[in-house]
């Protein structure tokens, strides 16, 4: 597409609280068939097009500190100067408290507990005024009974195989899977409201080899969408 020394062109920031389809990733153009990947400042990216290439263009900034337990600051990239919010780990990491320039609460992002793992994904949010917002794989959805029932087919198939490092490896890499022939198929991960199955909040799915992240309900603070993505992606 591009020929030979010609110039990347200038990918500016956009709006942040625009931004359908994110990512958070390094990554500004993906690698194509004769240039190599090109990189920027970690950012939460937006997809882009020029010239039929496919960009990533940064909506905010992502500032982690150097501590063990690392805290993050996301900026807005339009004004990197302007604070969106701070993400403060307690408790030893398992949960983050998001809060805005202000110091505001905004809610919290959760790690879930090890045991939780074998059915719920790795990272969820809680909103004010909302009902905790989860992503269970799709052979945890249903009635307690059905959840069970399933749980304990899969127990029975992978007997004394899983131990907890497996779990925390596997399952929170990020999406649900199908294996075939040793090929790799990434599903969608969504996150609903608990308790209420249609409530679809957020999804997650590939783009380029990147996990990529949708808000779809109007009333999901963006930034908490924001703060989910981080942790998962850190």
């Amino acid at each position: 597409m591009f020929g030979r020394g010609k110039r990347e062109p200038e990918i500016h920031p956009v709006p942040w609280d625009g931004a359908g389809y994110f990512l958070v990733s390094e990554v500004v153009r993906p690698a194509t068939f004769r240039r190599k990947v090109l990189r920027g400042p970690r950012a939460v990216r937006v997809p882009t097009m020029h010239d039929g290439v496919r960009y990533f263009a940064p909506a905010v900034l992502v500032c982690p500190s150097e501590d063990q337990t690392p805290s993050y600051r996301l900026y807005d990239a339009t004004e990197p100067s302007a604070l969106l919010c701070t993400l403060t780990p307690e408790k030893g990491g398992a949960r983050y408290r998001v809060t805005d320039a202000q110091g505001t609460e905004l809610g919290l992002a959760r790690r879930t507990p090890a045991a939780k793992r074998t059915i719920q994904h790795s990272w969820w949010l809680q909103q004010p005024g909302r009902s905790d917002i989860v992503a269970r794989y799709h052979w945890a959805r249903g009635s307690a009974k059905q959840v069970a029932r399933r749980g304990k087919e899969t127990a029975g198939r992978v007997a004394g195989e899983v131990v907890e490092g497996v779990i925390d490896s596997v399952l929170s890499f990020g999406a649900e899977d199908t294996r075939a022939g040793g090929s790799y198929t990434p599903k969608p991960v969504t996150w609903r409201e608990a308790g209420q199955e249609d409530s679809v909040v957020l999804t997650s799915g590939h783009m380029e080899g990147i996990s990529t992240y949708l808000p779809q309900a109007s009333w999901l603070d963006r930034r908490l969408a924001f703060a989910l993505a981080v942790l998962r992606e850190a």
